[in-house]
């Protein structure tokens, strides 16, 4: 009988990039096609399976992709969610506890101005201030869920500055990609029909591969909610750096409880907490300890900002 814990587990490692992704799947895992697809249905079902696609490296196709904080009094909030969330731009939005409450991803076109426009969005919010913050290194990304183990990623920095050329091809492979992969035996050949995409499903395959190699797709996989499985609690913090910042990232990043880890730069406006850690727990209390714990590690200076409702998580769709 399947493991539903183990295909969980390796669907959020990874998704094979083959006509026939449930049938090598089952392979691995030793069962047959029909029972992956059974299993992984239910998971959708249920509300643990979020979707399955490529997760991309935005500034590696051509446009800026930040972080952005806005300041927002209560009575404006419904307000700044009705601006925000419609942006097809916009990933993540979080409302957070702290003096910035409203976070966000955005990513734009190379050719907007991004402070420019994140200044515009936040008069039509309602916001009172705002920041945004760029990735300049990346040390860990993309922790992986099930409802018993929060998996991690190792000590990895990247430099995030580089860019490449994607032609219209790509675009087309890219397009298809980023779909939520159907649970269906040939998925890829059932969205390049559905959607009327003119490739093929073999360029589609071996274009994939390729942004993989290059790192213009980081991963190709199933992502979780993470509420789903029992993470309830989770925190961004964000840490002075007080000379010892490569102390600081090389520890965080052993922690199964941090999911994502960066430095960042601020602007418009100075901020002096660079690096970010996304801490997840099963509870409030547990969420405490975690931070308090990687207080004693770091004996830097940090702020807590808490997620207290998620208004919107979703892969950003690029040219579209």
């Amino acid at each position: 009988m399947l493991d539903k814990k183990l295909l969980l587990k390796t669907v959020q490692i990874q998704v094979p990039l083959v006509p026939k992704p449930f049938t090598a799947i089952a392979d691995m895992l030793h069962t047959v096609e029909g029972e992956v697809l059974e299993a992984l249905s239910s998971l959708k079902e249920e509300g643990i399976l979020r979707s399955i696609a490529g997760i991309f490296n935005a500034k590696k196709l051509g446009y800026q992709s930040n972080l952005v904080a806005f300041e927002v009094a209560q009575h404006n909030i419904e307000r700044a969610v009705s601006v925000i969330n419609p942006l097809p731009g916009v990933s993540h939005n979080y409302l957070r506890e702290g003096d910035y409450n409203i976070w966000f991803t955005l990513a734009l076109p190379q050719e907007e101005n991004f402070t420019d426009y994140v200044a515009s969005l936040a008069q039509k919010a309602g916001a009172t201030g705002f920041n945004i913050f760029t990735a300049t290194t990346m040390v860990k990304l993309s922790a992986r869920f099930d409802d018993d183990v929060f998996h991690d990623t190792q000590f990895n920095i990247k430099n995030l500055s580089e860019n490449i050329v994607i032609d219209t091809t790509v675009k087309h492979a890219i397009s298809v990609l980023q779909h939520d992969l159907p649970l269906v035996p040939e998925p890829f050949a059932a969205i390049v029909t559905q959607k009327k995409i003119p490739i093929n499903v073999d360029d589609v395959l071996s274009i994939g591969q390729s942004l993989l190699s290059a790192g213009v797709m980081r991963s190709y996989r199933a992502v979780v909610r993470h509420h789903a499985v029992g993470y309830v609690a989770n925190a961004m913090t964000v840490w002075k750096d007080n000379g010892n910042s490569e102390y600081i990232l090389q520890e965080f990043s052993k922690e199964s409880a941090i999911s994502h880890l960066y430095v960042r730069q601020a602007f418009p406006h100075p901020w002096e907490y660079p690096i970010f850690a996304m801490v997840h727990a099963k509870s409030q209390e547990e969420l405490t300890a975690i931070i308090h714990r990687l207080h004693s590690i770091a004996g830097a200076e940090y702020r807590s900002y808490r997620s207290l409702k998620e208004f919107k998580k979703e892969r950003v769709k690029y040219f579209f």
